[in-house]
């Protein structure tokens, strides 16, 4: 425990400052020995960062300790042998992990990073599903950020037929963000894990998920992009993949649509197209594979159409309170998404991904104009 204690306090002092701190380890031999030191001479610190470390004070990683304690969380020490090698050899790996859930050996199997748009089309929606669908069914380990969109559809999916998720998140690893994707949290938890470099507490600053990004990228493989647009998160992540000599896989879109045109840019730039699963499984015919284990949610082919009229509600009662309440409505009536906003007094973005839930367990349809339509028998 002295060890991860020493770990979390360096981290502490100099943040993301891992380059200084991989060179502190490497000058006194054991971060045991920066701990214990009083004297910093010659390591090329600045005074306010030598004047960090000569305060040894260990009550605020206590606290972590103990936070970590309360919410069944763990930490991963990069010289430890729990700390994945995929991500060691990358470039500026963390030097500590927070991580929640069962976490896998990610080193010999295939990992495949999904990242793409927040604001999705059905066939971008369609195309994710699928083909997330059968990477699990295949045995691959898929990596996301958990935002919503494609990061949150690939999750599921891969959930949903048995597979291991892994979200790497921009914030503490006590706060499910965004928050309306608490249920996939949860779920990813129970099978997988959810993995951060920022220590419990840490809220969801705009400037965390670039940091993010590059960890999506050392823990994958390959890396798949879907509708991305020129400036985006999930083309940060692709280059950082790029950088890492890491595989990057894209989505082709119509040429009209301008929209999603970074998925074109990227296959001009090299990344492979993909139109079928089998185009990235047969990249990584050595990669072991993990042997898929059906969750209780369900794969689509298994989820009957609801019928509120014959079936009693009795499907209902396996959502969430939100999406009950989606439902109902839409048991009076079609509803533009607008329309569902104003009456449920939700977000958009919320509905959104919600909508996008209930549409891949087979419960809603989207018709032309954002009109949400239930499945009926």
């Amino acid at each position: 425990m002295e060890h991860e204690l020493c770990w979390l306090w360096l981290t502490s002092r100099l943040g993301g400052a891992h380059a200084k701190i991989k060179s502190l380890v490497e000058f006194f031999g054991s971060v045991e020995e920066i701990y214990r030191s009083k004297r910093f001479h010659n390591t090329r610190l600045s005074s306010d960062e030598i004047s960090l470390l000569m305060n040894k004070d260990l009550s605020g990683v206590k606290k972590i300790c103990d936070e970590l304690a309360r919410i069944d969380g763990k930490i991963v020490i990069i010289d430890s042998e729990a700390y994945p090698r995929i991500l060691k050899e990358a470039h500026n790996p963390p030097p500590v992990l927070y991580c929640k859930g069962k976490i896998p050996s990610l080193d010999d199997v295939l990992t495949i990073g999904v990242v793409g748009t927040r604001r999705t089309s059905e066939y971008g929606r369609l195309v994710t599903k699928r083909i997330c669908a059968n990477l699990a069914k295949a045995g691959a380990v898929t990596v996301s950020g958990m935002a919503d969109g494609i990061d949150a559809i690939g999750a599921w999916a891969t959930i949903e037929e048995g597979g291991l998720a892994v979200g790497v998140i921009g914030s503490g690893i006590d706060i499910a963000y965004p928050p309306e994707n608490a249920d996939l949290y949860e779920a990813i938890t129970e099978k997988g894990c959810i993995i951060t470099e920022f220590p419990p507490g840490t809220p969801p600053a705009k400037k965390n998920f670039p940091i993010r990004n590059r960890i999506i990228a050392g823990l994958s493989r390959g890396v798949l992009v879907t509708e991305a647009p020129e400036k985006s998160g999930a083309l940060i992540t692709a280059r950082l993949a790029m950088e890492e000599g890491r595989d990057v896989f894209a989505v082709p879109r119509n040429i009209s649509d301008i929209k999603y045109n970074g998925t074109n840019i990227l296959i001009q730039q090299g990344a492979k197209l993909v139109m079928h699963p089998n185009d990235i499984l047969c990249e990584y015919p050595y990669a072991k594979k993990i042997e898929p284990q059906k969750s209780a949610a369900k794969p689509e082919k298994a989820v009957k159409p609801v019928n509120p009229h014959n079936d009693g509600g009795e499907r209902l009662k396996s959502l969430s309170e939100k999406e009950r309440e989606i439902v109902e409505l839409l048991i009076k009536g079609d509803r533009q998404i607008d329309e569902l906003s104003r009456e449920l007094k939700a977000p958009v973005g919320e509905l959104n991904t919600r909508l996008i839930m209930l549409e891949m367990k087979g419960i809603v349809t989207k018709l032309p104009g954002s009109m949400y339509k239930l499945k009926i028998d």
